[in-house]
C-alpha cells in the first residue's frame, strides 16, 4: 500500500495536473472547409515583406521608361548670362545672353534605354511571381505541418482511450480477483503515459497552429488542400528561374546602354544674346548656335563598360548555380515521391499486422495466456505502428506538395 502512495504522489499526481492545464490551451487553430488554399495565400501575401521590394522595382521601372521616352538624353538646361563694363572701363557695354543646352541622345543610345527599361518591368513581374511562388511555399508547409500534428494528436486521443479503457477492465478484474493488485499500477502508468503524450501532441498542435499564424495571420485553416502530380515537363521555368533569367537579361540591356553611351552627352545649345555697342548705343540681338562634344570619352567609358559587363557576366554564373540547384531539388522531390511509393504498401502491411497481432494478445490476455506486461508490449507496438502509418500516409501527400512547388505549381 505505501508502494502504491508514493508512486501515485510521484508519478501519476504531476501527470494529472499536466493534463488538467492542458485542458485549456491558451491559442486555437480550427479547420474552416469553406476557406480556400487561394484564400490563405492571399492573407499570407498581404503580410509578405517582399511587397516592398516589388514596389520598389516597379517603381524603378517606371522611372527607366520615363528616361527612356524623353526628348533628351539628360536634364536640359538653361544658362543666363549678362555683362557690362560699368564698374571697369563704364564704355557703356551692355550684353544679354540666354542659351537652352540639350543633352543628345548617341545614335542606338535611346532604344537601348528603352530596351534596359523593359527588361526591368520584366525582372519586377518576375521578382513578384517568385515573392508569390515562396509565399505559396510557405502556406503549403505550414498546412502540412499542422495536419502532422493533427494526425498525431488524434492519434494520442486514440491512444489514450483504449488505455483508459483497458484500465477500466484491468479494474474490473482485479476486483473480481482475476488479475494482482500489480498490475493496477501498470495501467495506471499507461493511462499517465499517453496523458504525456496527449499533451506533448497538443502543444506540437499549437506550435504549428502558431507559424501558420505568424505567415498568414489566420487562426483558421482549410479542409483541404491536398494536390495532385504535376506531370507536365520540366522546361526550367520555375520562378526563381525566370527570375534569374529576368536579371541576366536586364545586365545585358544595361551593358548594351553603357556600349552606345559617352561619359558625358553632346549637347546641342540654342541661344539668344543682345548686346548694347559702347559707342553707337544701339541694340544688336542675334541667335547662336553650338555643340558640345565630349573628347576622350572612349577612355573614360571603358571602366564604366567593364563593370557592366563584369556584373553581367557575374549574374550569367549566379544563374548557372541556380539551375543546377533547381535540378538537384528537383531530382530529390522526385526521389521522395518513389520512397513514398514504396514505402506506403509496406506501412499499410505493417499496420495490420501490428493490429492483428493486438487482437490477438488482447484475445491472449483475456483468456489468462499473457500477463499485462507482455500485453502493454504488444499495444505500445500497435500505437507505434498506428502512429507512423498516419505520419508517412500524410507525408507522402506533402512529397507531392513539394514536387509541385519545386516545379513552379502556385496553386493546385
Amino acid at each position: 500500500m505505501l508502494i502504491r502512495v508514493i508512486f501515485f504522489t510521484l508519478v501519476i499526481w504531476p501527470c494529472v495536473l499536466m493534463a488538467q492545464q492542458a485542458e485549456t490551451p491558451e491559442f486555437e487553430i480550427i479547420e474552416n472547409d469553406t476557406l480556400t488554399l487561394h484564400d490563405v495565400v492571399n492573407a499570407a501575401m498581404a503580410r509578405s515583406p517582399d511587397l516592398g521590394v516589388v514596389k520598389s522595382k516597379e517603381e524603378n521601372a517606371n522611372a527607366l521608361r520615363s528616361r527612356a521616352s524623353s526628348l533628351f538624353a539628360d536634364t536640359p538646361e538653361i544658362s543666363l548670362k549678362m555683362q557690362n563694363d560699368r564698374f571697369m572701363s563704364n564704355q557703356g557695354l551692355r550684353e544679354w545672353e540666354s542659351a537652352l543646352e540639350m543633352p543628345l541622345w548617341m545614335p542606338g543610345q535611346k532604344s537601348a534605354s528603352r530596351q534596359k527599361a523593359r527588361m526591368s518591368t520584366q525582372e519586377a513581374r518576375a521578382y513578384q511571381d517568385l515573392a508569390l511562388f515562396n509565399v505559396t511555399g510557405q502556406v503549403r508547409e505550414q498546412l502540412w505541418q499542422i495536419k502532422i500534428a493533427s494526425a498525431a494528436l488524434e492519434q494520442a486521443r486514440a491512444n489514450l482511450k483504449i488505455a483508459e479503457d483497458l484500465d477500466r477492465d484491468i479494474q474490473k478484474r482485479i476486483e473480481a480477483g482475476n488479475l494482482p493488485r500489480q498490475d493496477e499500477l501498470l495501467s495506471q502508468k499507461e493511462v499517465m503515459s499517453r496523458k504525456m503524450e496527449l499533451i506533448t501532441a497538443q502543444a506540437e498542435f499549437i506550435h504549428a497552429g502558431k507559424r501558420y499564424e505568424s505567415v498568414t495571420g489566420l487562426t483558421e485553416y482549410p479542409t483541404f488542400f491536398e494536390e495532385e502530380v504535376d506531370h507536365s515537363e520540366d522546361n526550367e521555368n520555375a520562378p526563381i528561374i525566370r527570375l534569374y533569367n529576368a536579371k541576366v537579361d536586364y545586365l545585358d540591356a544595361a551593358y548594351n546602354e553603357q556600349r552606345n553611351s559617352w561619359s558625358s552627352a553632346p549637347k546641342l545649345s540654342v541661344g539668344v544674346k543682345r548686346e548694347t555697342a559702347s559707342y553707337t548705343g544701339q541694340n544688336i540681338n542675334s541667335v547662336g548656335v553650338s555643340v558640345l562634344v565630349p573628347l576622350g570619352a572612349g577612355a573614360h567609358m571603358k571602366s564604366k563598360r567593364s563593370e557592366a559587363a563584369l556584373a553581367l557576366a557575374e549574374m550569367e554564373r549566379e544563374r548557372e548555380l541556380i539551375k543546377r540547384e533547381y535540378r538537384l531539388a528537383l531530382h530529390e522531390a522526385e526521389h521522395e515521391l518513389e520512397v513514398c511509393e514504396a514505402e506506403l504498401p509496406l506501412s499499410a502491411t505493417h499496420f495490420e499486422l501490428a493490429k492483428e497481432n493486438l487482437r490477438l494478445g488482447q484475445k491472449a490476455f483475456d483468456m489468462g495466456e499473457t500477463n499485462l506486461f507482455d500485453f502493454l508490449k504488444i499495444q505500445e507496438q500497435y500505437f507505434s505502428s498506428a502512429a507512423a502509418n498516419k505520419k508517412i500516409i500524410i507525408e507522402c501527400k506533402r512529397a507531392v506538395a513539394r514536387h509541385n512547388q519545386v516545379k513552379g505549381v502556385l496553386l493546385p
